[in-house]
């Protein structure tokens, strides 16, 4: 368990980590920053407070940058983040009509497309409001 202590000392260490096990979600993140606009990104530090109770926790402490300059720190290329869009655009404009789920693998840098059966996600209540004309 890390503690607020730890944290001072390793700040650096601690976010490499992260990065290395979560970098799609930083990077989904600060994408999303910089297209929000947003002047600052704020990353909070967060810990149980016991070891066994995992409904309460305590924030050990938060980091905040600039998305631009976080964007660089984690080599995030806004240029290759569109380019990966209009590829992924690409792809599904040349798929057949129907419907399709895109998955990232969580253990590879790769997404996958996968062609569903049409009443995939529809619930019991969707289709009985579409019979009786409801919403």
């Amino acid at each position: 368990s890390l503690d607020s202590e730890e944290l001072d000392t390793q700040r650096g260490a601690v976010l490499a980590n992260e990065l290395r096990n979560n970098a799609c979600k930083l990077a989904k993140w600060t994408v999303q920053a910089l297209l929000a606009g947003s002047d600052q990104i704020k990353f909070g530090y967060v810990s149980r407070a016991h070891v066994r109770d995992s409904s309460k926790h305590v924030i050990l402490g938060t980091q905040q940058y600039k998305p631009n300059e976080f964007a660089t720190q984690i080599n995030l290329n806004m240029d290759n983040a569109w380019g990966i869009l209009r590829c992924i655009i690409d792809i599904c404009m040349k798929q057949k009509d129907g419907k399709y789920l895109i998955m990232k693998d969580p253990n590879k840098p790769m997404i996958r497309l996968y062609d569903i059966p049409d009443n995939t996600f529809e619930s019991e209540n969707e289709d009985a409001d579409d019979e009786e004309g409801g919403l």
